[in-house]
């Protein structure tokens, strides 16, 4: 069995290596055509293009690995069926559960691997990405937006700071919430304040009528509260320029940036229900890559009347249906008619029940 576990994991990577190329390939060449138009407006040079579609690979890699796993088992095991190399292993006394093994086995290690590449090369790449087309494709600075809202803004010495709405050019924030941690990282004040302006090399934060500043300190189990019209953060290093920066969008964050941002716009009042859903998503998403190889392995191998056209066929249809559900999901997460955690895990749940009960009335 590990002469055949090692045959079926090298036809596999190789099959599916072949298809994450002609997939990444095939997406650039859509892209570019779908976008030559703005390529062409802002004159942007060669190195911009083929350096924005670089920084685009990994996220590419990650949304288009789930198919081109499918694929790549179809490539080994439909092929093996075909060759009645199945009827063989069981005739053998070798189950279906065990010439499964391996890829199932390879299809967790990779779930597990597209999770710590997705917390850390793709955020990345996808900032650099939307910096790139902003910033010097699109020729649009990312410090001349006029109004930014649901700012989300970690400063210095362990201060965060949550702004409803920001003027860029008068420096003008509205609606603010500041919290300073100690060293412990426990809440040690936590400002909520209507305005705050720029003044003479400073943040000043005012109250509006009915509407004062609160702060708040906190030592232990005590907390002091306080009432103020004005107060003037004459030791904070913040500028009007840090809160210029583009705020990120969740696919250019990670599972701890995103938490940290749902949490300060949960703490302002804010709506974070779609935040919650696409936090969901950066740890259900990776696993669609075991689940799909759960639910088409048992219906493959069972396809070696009908050839290689039915088993590519349903292939695609499973990848389409699961993508269905998986957009289905997330679009009722976002609306809230669905749980976050129910919406982002759904199409996993569905594949995976039944995909295990598929595997277990396969004939052994």
């Amino acid at each position: 069995m590990k002469i055949i576990d090692r045959y079926l994991i090298r036809e596999f990577l190789k099959t599916m290596l072949l298809a994450l190329v002609s997939f990444v390939l095939l997406f650039i060449l859509v892209d570019v055509f779908e976008k030559l138009d703005i390529f062409i407006d802002a004159k942007a040079q060669l190195w911009m293009v083929a350096l924005f579609y670089l920084y685009q690979i990994p996220y590419i890699l990650t949304l288009t690995l789930p198919v081109a796993m499918l694929l790549a088992s179809m490539g080994t095991i439909s092929q093996m069926s075909r060759h009645y190399e199945i009827v063989a292993l069981k005739s053998s006394g070798i189950s279906l559960n065990r010439v499964f093994l391996p890829l199932l086995l390879l299809g967790l290690l990779i779930s597990l691997l597209v999770l710590g590449f997705g917390e850390t090369v793709v955020p990345f790449t996808n900032q650099k990405r939307g910096n790139l087309e902003r910033q010097d494709i699109r020729k649009r600075s990312l410090l001349l937006e006029t109004v930014r809202t649901n700012l989300y803004y970690a400063g210095t010495e362990g201060r965060f700071y949550f702004i409803k709405k920001y003027d860029v050019p008068k420096a003008v924030m509205d609606s603010v919430v500041i919290w300073q941690m100690d060293a412990q990282n426990r809440l040690a004040v936590r400002i909520d304040a209507p305005r705050g302006f720029w003044i003479n090399g400073r943040w000043e934060l005012q109250g509006i009528k009915g509407v004062p500043i609160i702060r708040r300190r906190f030592n232990g189990d005590l907390m002091q509260e306080d009432s103020l019209q004005s107060l003037a953060l004459s030791d904070f290093q913040e500028t009007p320029e840090s809160f210029t920066k583009r705020v990120l969008l969740p696919d250019e964050m990670n599972f701890s940036q995103l938490s940290r941002y749902i949490d300060a716009l949960r703490r302002s009042g804010g709506d974070a229900h779609r935040y919650v859903v696409d936090l969901y998503f950066k740890l259900s998403f990776p696993f669609a890559n075991f689940i799909i190889l759960l639910f088409g392995l048992p219906i493959l191998s069972n396809a070696r009347k009908s050839g290689a056209t039915l088993s590519f066929s349903l292939s695609l249809l499973v990848c389409f249906v699961f993508w269905g559900i998986l957009q289905t999901g997330r679009a009722l997460g976002h609306n809230a008619s669905l749980m976050p955690m129910l919406a982002a895990w759904l199409p996993n749940l569905i594949f995976g029940a039944l995909g295990a009960y598929i595997l277990y009335r396969a004939p052994k």
